[in-house]
């Protein structure tokens, strides 16, 4: 095998390959990328996985002989990334990949490329597709809720689902909800579904880019098939069913609060560096005239901080959050305000459930967030 290709092209396409090497040493092979040269299409096909999900990346360039080598994914990053910017030469040679650019020479040994995982071929020629912005948009704001915790897999993944007229995407860990959809129209004349693992969703929002509007994708049963510019993705779907949180999200809280969000993320960044780091605990002390964000920390001190430019009409009352919740639902919402809705106080405490939303609404999407607060002290 050997073929040329420019250092900026080469680590461009292979920076976000990473994604699907594994962190830990579980398997070796999997530690590796499996580099392609096709000398007729002259083209150069990298392939990444941890078994989860697998990433292609086809990049033409010149192809002087085609063969195909496995070589430690994170070592071959480094050295094209550590490289001048010009042509690198690659090309095998007696169970070793030989790198040379310029006057930099490397040698990095070969594994038995037999033994990479064999990666299905897909036709996307029938395939559907979706704005690729607003993709990773839903996938952005689902992401929030999604479970850092193994032990329910099904809280893992973001539920992905589609109808004749709408996409859909929603994550839940039991402490928070995130639902995001949008009106389109697809091809079908049932409902598709799958709960997909966000690390591959995260990979479609690292290589969205403007210039590109279409992402393809296909359902299998246990798979869905990507297709973004000259990447595939494969990713593995977790298997189980998705937990019924529509019904959480219908409640019609009584009370609506309008605030800045920039605003409200500032004190709150500001109040929580005297937190617990228990459970990260804020309070807000609402009425009509004045909002008062306060921490406590027994072994710090305390800290509050007042607001007074917002719009709220109802009784006062108190309510506790993880101030973590508060920052990242203010970190996807794109509007100027934010409407934070709460269910009626009792004896001035809201115990129940707080729904975030946009304000006003906007036409790319619907999201809602649901917050569930924690007990006051």
């Amino acid at each position: 095998m050997r073929f040329t290709i420019e250092q900026e092209k080469l680590a461009t396409n292979i920076q976000q390959l990473i994604f699907a090497i594994p962190a830990k040493n579980v398997e070796p092979m999997l530690m590796n990328f499996l580099l392609e040269a096709d000398a007729e299409k002259q083209e150069v096909k990298i392939t990444a996985t941890d078994m989860y999900i697998t990433i292609v990346v086809r990049i033409q360039t010149n192809v002087i002989e085609e063969g195909k080598t496995a070589v430690s994914a994170r070592s071959l990053l480094e050295i094209v990334n550590s490289l001048e910017d010009k042509p690198i030469d690659f090309r095998t040679e007696e169970g070793y990949l030989k790198i040379h650019c310029s006057k930099t020479n490397f040698s990095l040994l070969s594994a038995d490329h037999s033994k990479f995982p064999l990666i299905p071929a897909i036709n996307f020629e029938n395939a559907h597709t979706v704005p690729a912005k607003l993709f990773a948009k839903m996938v952005d704001i689902a992401s929030i809720a999604v479970s850092q915790e193994g032990t329910r897999p099904i809280f893992t993944g973001i539920l992905w689902r589609l109808t004749s007229d709408k996409q859909l995407m929603a994550a839940t860990d039991g402490k928070k909800i995130a639902e995001v959809k949008k009106s389109l129209q697809f091809d079908i004349t049932e409902r598709m579904e799958q709960v997909i693992p966000p690390k591959g969703l995260h990979f479609i929002q690292k290589v969205v880019t403007e210039s590109n509007q279409e992402l393809k994708f296909i359902f299998e049963e246990n798979r869905v098939y990507f297709s973004y510019k000259n990447y595939k993705l494969i990713c593995q779907v977790v298997e189980g069913r998705f937990p019924q949180y529509e019904k959480v999200l219908e409640v019609e809280n009584p009370y609506s609060l309008l605030i800045n969000k920039d605003i409200l993320k500032q004190a709150v960044k500001r109040v929580a560096l005297l937190s617990t780091e228990d459970f990260y605990r804020i309070k807000m002390d609402v009425s009509e005239e004045r909002i008062i964000i306060s921490s406590f920390n027994f072994e710090i001190g305390d800290a509050a901080e007042e607001i007074t430019d917002f719009d709220y009409n109802g009784p006062g009352f108190s309510i506790a959050f993880n101030y973590k919740f508060i920052l990242s639902t203010i970190n996807v919402i794109e509007t100027d305000k934010i409407k934070i809705t709460f269910a009626e106080p009792k004896s001035g405490i809201v115990n129940d459930q707080v729904l975030i939303y946009n304000h006003p609404d906007l036409d790319e999407y619907a999201a809602t967030i649901l917050i569930m607060p924690l007990r006051l002290k």
